[in-house]
């Protein structure tokens, strides 16, 4: 062979070789582009404009890569850049792949997975809204019952319950009560201290941690920061207006039942342990000291679903051992505080008081289907009633079904219990918001994600499914709450303010500080008017009557005090008993006046 023919056979063996070559690469280039297409489809839901765009480039440089390979020559140098760019692409979509694996999730994970939902508890709560509302609400609370005695029936025997015992009285035995010792000493401690302002500060403490409590809650259980924040601003516009006057006892029992599912709610994020249950014993036994009656449902439910969730996770000693762990946190505080009761001798009729509520239960008399309409309106005007039946669906995580089921039974409990007891007033209402206001952040969550499924240019604000949506009841609930307590003193009654004011002030100087005296009234103010201790541990007749040993003790106790003056309201009828008592026992005081009938001992 020749040496020109050897020197072309040498050349066509080069370009063979890198045609071959060149082969190898379009074919790895086209299983590349088949992949990144499948990883394209794989990842549409997650709509990725960087692996488009990255995925689009390959399709352009593999068509360049195709026409160069078709015009091929012997040229041996674009050959092997042509080898060098195919092996980049090659590792370019490696790290693709790498990366579209990372990003990639499962359809279930997408939906929401039940992991631990840590951000909701370790990010700080924002604090100028619940200080500024709490502060404000406090200072309205407080100062308006003294200044204008806006302060209805049940606010007029709580404030009364503070003044007594700074006057040496004890609960239960003294005074009628339905709520827990620790209320009560809030109560004598602001009396005791002499000021107002001790009492604003209670109310402000109260709100505060209540309203950062349901912060922390909405949040970790819908994990939005915009439905936290306005199911906060909500849960003060409701504690306002239905609490108006404040100084109840839902105010200051709602912070442990809100730090209490916040709890429940840590430990299905696997942020607590067994051990820390104490804690939560010790918030039970907080708010029992509080508002006993409310407490029970609370954390009978609360125990009712930890358990079922016990049982389905086979977790039944881990359930023992927290059930432990909570009595022990309960009797840390229960048994010093109890004894106080044993201490003064009033143990046994605080057990018996704090049941009032379920032992007045009566559903045949007229003030049943009085109210059943007044609860009803409630219910429905203020969204109660939409907010649970909207809660209705699907629920993704532990914590969500948990929840749900207290607030379900929680509310269906207490409110068939407020419509069989004898005591009407919006207040009672204070006690649903730690079930209701869960079920408003579910409704709102679901809203959003209705949105979002329908991919809407603009999201329906929460305001707007709340008020607008509801034909604006609530704002027409809202201002009756708050305007009526004031038209009712200020106008509709403000002869008989000013003639039980005359009153008070007539007995305060035919009297001595130790004579009692008895208000025939609905209301307790004429005892802190006059400076005068009740001579009944049952303040008014209109109140905690529920039960026939009640109006009998009343009787009875009325008879064996004999108190110096009994001022009658003559819109409250006198039974029979008491009626023989006054002719044969009293005389009438000459007092102007068309509204009360002032008696004297004789």
């Amino acid at each position: 062979m020749s040496e020109k023919e050897q020197e072309s056979h040498k050349i066509g063996l080069q370009v063979g070789s890198n045609f071959q070559d060149t082969q190898e690469v379009r074919q790895v280039l086209d299983q590349s582009i088949s992949r990144a297409e499948e990883v394209l489809t794989a990842n549409q839901s997650l709509e990725s404009v960087e692996d488009s765009k990255e995925i689009q480039k390959i399709h352009e440089e593999a068509k360049e890569l195709e026409e160069t390979v078709a015009d091929a020559t012997i040229d041996t140098a674009p050959l092997s850049r042509l080898s060098r760019t195919a092996a980049r692409r090659k590792v370019d979509l490696s790290v693709l792949e790498a990366n579209d694996e990372e990003v990639q999730e499962t359809p279930e994970q997408i939906e929401r997975p039940e992991v631990p939902n840590r951000y909701a508890t370790k990010r700080p709560v924002p604090l100028s809204v619940p200080i500024a509302l709490s502060v404000l609400i406090s200072l309205v609370h407080v100062a308006l019952p003294y200044v204008n005695l806006l302060a209805t029936s049940q606010q007029s025997q709580d404030l009364y319950a503070g003044w007594a015992i700074a006057q040496g009285q004890v609960p239960y035995g003294h005074f009628f009560g339905i709520n827990g010792l620790l209320y009560y000493g809030l109560n004598g401690l602001g009396s005791l201290l002499g000021s107002q302002a001790f009492l604003a500060l209670f109310q402000v403490l109260a709100l505060f941690f209540a309203g950062t409590g349901i912060y922390r809650l909405v949040r970790s259980l819908v994990s939005s920061e915009k439905i936290a924040g306005q199911v906060q601003v909500l849960f003060y516009l409701l504690a306002g207006t239905l609490g108006f006057g404040g100084g109840y006892a839902g105010f200051y029992v709602l912070p442990f039942l809100f730090a209490s599912m916040n709890f429940i709610l840590s430990y299905l994020e696997g942020n607590k342990k067994d051990e820390s249950f104490i804690i939560y014993g010790i918030f039970a036994c907080l708010a029992f000291m509080i508002s006993p009656w409310l407490s029970l449902v609370f954390y009978f439910l609360a125990f009712l679903g930890l358990t079922a969730y016990h049982v389905k996770q086979k977790k039944f000693a881990h359930g023992f051992y927290q059930l432990l762990a909570s009595l022990l946190g309960f009797s840390l505080l229960f048994y010093p505080l109890g004894y106080i009761t044993v201490w003064n001798g009033s143990f046994g009729y605080a057990a018996h008081q704090a049941l009032y509520s379920l032992r007045a239960l009566k559903y045949t008399s007229v003030q049943f289907f009085g109210n059943l309409i007044f609860y009803g309106l409630l219910l429905l005007s203020l969204g109660f009633a939409s907010a649970f039946v909207m809660s209705f669906r699907k629920v993704s995580t532990s914590g969500q079904r948990i929840v749900r089921f207290m607030s379900w039974f929680g509310t269906l409990i207490i409110v068939t219990v407020l419509v069989g007891t004898p005591e009407q007033g919006a207040y009672q209402f204070l006690g649903l918001l730690p079930f209701i206001l869960p079920l408003l952040a579910l409704w709102f969550e679901g809203a959003e994600e209705g949105d979002s499924h329908r991919r809407k240019s603009k999201r329906s604000a929460i305001w707007s499914l709340y008020f607008a949506g509801q034909a604006f009841l609530p704002v027409l609930a809202m201002a009756y709450l708050i305007g009526y307590p004031i038209v009712n003193v200020l106008a509709l009654q403000y002869g008989l303010v000013s003639e039980r004011a005359t009153i008070a002030r007539y007995i305060q100087s035919h009297s001595d500080s130790n004579d009692t005296i008895y208000a025939w009234d609905q209301t307790a103010h004429l005892y802190q008017e006059s400076g005068r201790l009740a001579a009944s541990a049952l303040l008014t007749p209109t109140s905690y009557m529920g039960t026939g040993e009640n109006r009998t003790n009343l009787t009875n106790q009325i008879e064996e005090a004999k108190p110096k003056f009994i001022a009658v309201n003559r819109s409250v009828d006198v039974t029979a008993a008491v009626q023989k008592f006054l002719t044969k026992n009293y005389q009438k005081v000459d007092q102007k006046g068309s509204h009360y009938t002032l008696y004297q001992r004789k």
